[in-house]
């Protein structure tokens, strides 16, 4: 080998580890410039970087075999994997948004596969311990700037995303950041083992290990909790049990043991004894204890996602083999709504469970070749702890992180951040566990091969990554960004319609996956600015046609629900300007209600469209078929009732009238049934309702105010005065109002 290719291969190597040390930092980039900050600009970052490294990789790889992974069965298991899951978007409803995803979740087969390079990367080319310390202490990095944010939200110096008591650092969810601190606490438990011998780093772990700990709990993440308290009870069990084996020739073997029994007697009572004070007011009235501890069947995250267990169930019945595809649960969500989801989150785009995800995504085949990468790294673990007993600790404590992430993961969903901490875990245990060659010097990097036509390769690869960067990376950051600047262009005084137009078309001419997110923005922003009369008819319904143009395309295959909503909304605004539209409106409803026959809003916005046409009769029907779904849920039933109330249908009231007292339909509700029965002159009803509101929230002012009128239309003058005066001395600013009001009651010249 020659000065140059030695030379050559030494900075290739640094440049690929140095760019593979770098990632797990990734955590705490926010973009600013871009929708989704906290999601968008770490993707972009990963697969860029991954791409540039992966291309120095693949000279190498050729050229020197000592930098190619081996076919280990972790090895093999995670390529089937990926294989299987590249098979399942290939031949789901949509491959694009499979392989792409979009700004939000930026994950997909791009994603998953750019994950599998770095995990092929880190042990190809991670060959000594020194190599995975670096890597381990740039996790450590990442992960307590993360948690110093997250310090500063709790402690009122920086804002959370999400607001109230949890802290989301720069990770831009609760949850999310509990589960990327999850991985953190056990690298910690390794760390101080593997370091224990050193007081000073056995004692800065320890501390880091607390403060880690300190965040969860203030993310309030109940799934994270869980795992961890299961997870560590069981090591602990098995240390417990194991101990004598585990630590044969020590002489103080039996004290210790004792003192990991009483560790363990209080990792099962402390948290047994938060359980049964959650009743108390020291737990209620702390928000995090309070959430912590609330683990009942009938609570509402609970409840809706047993609920969307079960349509994801329906829909791997379906599709049992490959699944949908990554990214196409919406087909699924809205194919076989539950009803009962009413009171929750409208739009789910994840089942909100490992298991599901992966039936949904890509199928039994998915979700078998994913438990197979799991089983086969805890098998290769438990292996290597059978050969030789000192791998005991950092082998059980890796089990326990693995348990503890899927544990998680039962009730939530991954992302990038818990996603890099797996798969750089997955590349730990095969090269510590596994049958990577690892070595303990730095210079023992086998150099077997053919040494020539490194530079060349290398040269050709990286040229390949340049031209790949823009349409791949390059085009939908710009995209991103244009559409920020649309955002602040509506804003500015420079602002017109014209203009509108041209930025959303600039947006749309680089044609990346992010076209889905500028026109689900220009649709929104279409709807919002219908009703700006600082705009000319002619502008507002411009943009509306354009906007109905945008979005007809993203209606045309495996067609999104909320998209054909977004379309009837505007098709419905236009027609203000131009009734040619109004049998479209009709038509794009009716296709909404075949997507999603047992989605509610889709009947309250197609008998909406009904009334507005002067057709009451059939917005009843409508809204009697949306009821009939589900009868618990007073919503639909009110809609029903003010429109019945308006139509003149006493036996439709009277139904309803026997399920639900009007103080149970909820103020939003009861007003809309207020306002029926004040159109149709039934003031005796009106009263009754405003009577229900007023008992609902005393303390607002105007309530009492129409209530009075009502009370002197219906001639409880008594109840009137009672009722002004209460208005008065919850707002002084009716004073003026009610003193005439009153003098005219008293002459009895009120208008009827």
């Amino acid at each position: 080998m020659t000065y140059l290719e030695s030379k050559a291969e030494k900075i290739i190597t640094m440049a690929i580890k140095i760019g593979l040390w770098l990632i797990p930092l990734l955590p705490i980039y926010v973009s600013g410039s871009m929708l989704f900050p906290f999601i968008t600009g770490k993707n972009f970052i990963f697969r860029i970087l991954v791409e540039f490294i992966f291309a120095l990789w693949l000279g190498l790889a050729i050229t020197r075999p000592a930098y190619r992974p081996s076919l280990s069965p972790l090895v093999k298991a995670v390529t089937i994997f990926i294989a299987i899951v590249f098979l399942a978007d290939l031949l789901g409803p949509n491959p694009f948004r499979s392989f792409f995803s979009n700004y939000e979740r930026m994950e997909g087969f791009m994603m998953l596969f750019h994950l599998y390079l770095y995990f092929l990367m880190l042990i190809s080319v991670f060959k000594t311990k020194k190599d995975w310390t670096i890597f381990f202490h740039s996790i450590l990095i990442g992960g307590l700037i993360v948690s110093y944010v997250a310090l500063r939200q709790k402690l009122g110096y920086a804002i959370s995303i999400q607001g109230g008591p949890r802290v989301d650092g720069t990770i831009g969810n609760p949850t999310y950041l509990a589960a990327y601190l999850l991985f953190h606490v056990w690298l910690l438990a390794i760390l101080i083992y593997k370091f224990w011998e050193k007081i000073w780093l056995r004692i800065a772990y320890s501390l880091i290990f607390l403060f880690q700990l300190i965040i969860i709990y203030f993310t309030a993440t109940r799934g994270v909790v869980i795992a961890l308290l299961l997870n560590s009870t069981l090591i602990l069990a098995v240390a417990f049990i194991y101990w004598n084996r585990i630590f044969i020739f020590s002489k103080e073997r039996r004290r210790r043991r004792c003192l990991i029994g009483i560790i363990l007697l209080l990792a099962v009572i402390i948290p047994a004894v938060f359980w049964g004070l959650r009743h108390t007011d020291f737990v209620q009235n702390n928000e995090t204890l309070q959430r912590l501890t609330n683990y009942s069947l009938d609570a509402g995250t609970i409840k809706s996602r047993f609920m969307i267990w079960n349509m994801a169930w329906r829909g791997f019945l379906e599709r049992p083999i490959l699944g949908w595809g990554q990214e196409n649960f919406y087909l699924v969500f809205q194919k076989y709504y539950n009803p009962g989801m009413f009171s929750y989150e409208q739009w789910f785009d994840r089942s909100h469970n490992i298991i599901f995800d992966w039936l949904i995504h890509a199928g039994s085949l998915g979700l078998t070749s994913y438990l197979l990468v799991l089983g086969t790294a805890g098998w290769m673990i438990v292996k290597k702890i059978k050969k030789d007993i000192k791998f005991f600790w950092s082998g059980l404590f890796l089990i326990g992180l693995f348990l503890s992430y899927f544990i998680q993961d039962l009730f939530v969903f991954d992302n990038l951040n818990t996603y890099l901490m797996l798969f750089g875990f997955l590349a730990y245990t095969e090269s510590f566990f596994g049958g990577s060659t690892f070595h303990e010097s730095k210079n023992s990097t086998s150099m077997a091969g053919n040494p020539r036509n490194l530079r060349v390769y290398s040269a050709i690869f990286l040229v390949t990554f340049l031209l790949i960067l823009y349409p791949l990376h390059i085009k939908p950051i710009k995209e991103a960004r244009t559409l920020i600047d649309i955002l602040r262009f509506r804003q500015s005084p420079e602002f017109t319609v014209g203009g509108l137009i041209g930025a959303y078309q600039q947006a749309l001419n680089y044609g990346s996956f992010g076209d889905t997110e500028v026109k689900e923005q220009l649709g929104m922003m279409a709807n919002g600015l219908a009703y700006d009369d600082h705009l000319i008819p002619e502008d507002r319904k411009k943009l509306l046609e354009y906007a109905i143009g945008e979005i007809k395309e993203l209606t045309v295959k495996a067609p999104d629900v909320k998209h054909v909503l977004f379309l009837s909304s505007l098709l419905n605004n236009v027609k203000r300007f131009d009734p040619k539209y109004i049998p479209e409106v009709e038509k794009t409803l009716q296709f909404a209600l075949k997507l999603s026959p047992n989605k509610q809003p889709v009947y309250f916005e197609l008998a909406q469209f009904y009334l507005d046409v002067g057709q009451a009769d059939r917005a009843i029907i409508v809204l009697q078929k949306a009821w009939d779904l589900d009868r618990s849920f007073s919503h639909p039933a009110a809609n029903l009732w003010a429109i019945a109330v308006f139509a003149k249908k006493p036996e439709i009231v009277q139904e309803i009238r026997s399920r639900f007292n009007m103080k149970d339909i909820g103020a939003d509700n009861l007003r809309r049934v207020a306002l029926s029965y004040q159109k149709v002159e039934d003031f005796m009803g009106a009263q009754e309702a405003y009577q229900a509101l007023v008992y609902i929230n005393p303390k607002i002012a105007s309530y009492h105010a129409v209530l009075a009128a009502l009370y002197a239309r219906n001639g409880y003058k008594k109840e009137s005065e009672a009722e002004v005066k209460e208005a008065v001395r919850l707002d002084p600013t009716y004073q003026k109002e009610a003193d005439l009001f009153l003098k005219m009651l008293k002459q009895g010249t009120l208008p009827k």
